[in-house]
């Protein structure tokens, strides 16, 4: 073939395979898999976007903040909570987006919440402690109302009655969980972690056994966009 004839064909050739990788890169695009990842991107930068606006508003750490977006994307396969003593918050992750944050109370300095990585080792919507609550005399009057069954003597013919813990989420051994309880804006527990009535049963229903806690002394949101 003449270097003219080479010429003519690699022009009638040239605009072909320029249609066919535009075609090509169409496909791709197009995929539900690339579809996919782009709206999760969107959906990740649109969430970080609305968290930082919550995390920047004035007595943040007295409102619950809830993306009801990321909320409706949880499981028990894609959440974690996250708990930061300092702030006295609660953080539940759905794909390591924020979908809550509110107020919780750990343990006070005589019993303070231990630090480090958890799972839910047990669940149960109704559950007592066996170690703190209250002890009744014979006639059931309350004689002490802050009772260590451990320590605190029953008097004979009284009993010993565990305080309630609903929507309990056993962390150790030792008895340190999540549960429902009064939260006044600082640490007041034993050492669990006590959540507001209206949010334990959402997270509840979001976890399984298994699902990882953590505990930190002061929680980042910018950690969140290393751990992805």
């Amino acid at each position: 073939m003449s270097g003219k004839s080479f010429h003519q064909s690699l022009l009638r050739t040239l605009p072909l395979l320029l249609l066919a990788m535009l075609v090509s890169s169409c496909a791709i695009i197009n995929t539900p898999a690339h579809k996919e990842k782009v709206a999760l991107s969107h959906l990740r930068s649109d969430a970080t976007a609305k968290y930082a606006t919550f995390r920047a508003e004035k007595k943040w750490r007295n409102k619950t903040y809830r993306n009801e977006e990321i909320l409706s994307l949880a499981n028990t396969e894609n959440t974690k909570v996250i708990i930061s003593i300092k702030d006295q918050r609660g953080i539940l992750l759905v794909d390591q987006m924020v979908a809550m944050d509110f107020p919780i109370a750990s343990g006070k300095p005589n019993h303070p919440t231990p630090l480090g990585d958890f799972k839910i080792r047990e669940k149960q919507q109704k559950y007592g402690s066996n170690i703190y609550g209250k002890i009744y005399d014979v006639t059931g009057v309350v004689v002490n109302a802050q009772a260590d069954s451990k320590k605190d003597v029953i008097p004979e013919g009284g009993r010993f009655e565990g305080a309630s813990m609903p929507y309990w989420m056993r962390l150790t051994d030792d008895g340190v969980g999540l549960h429902t309880g009064y939260v006044p804006g600082h640490p007041a527990s034993h050492g669990c972690v006590r959540m507001p009535t209206k949010i334990t049963p959402v997270v509840f229903a979001r976890v399984k056994i298994g699902t990882p806690v953590e505990i930190v002394q002061l929680f980042d949101p910018a950690s969140l966009n290393k751990k992805k």
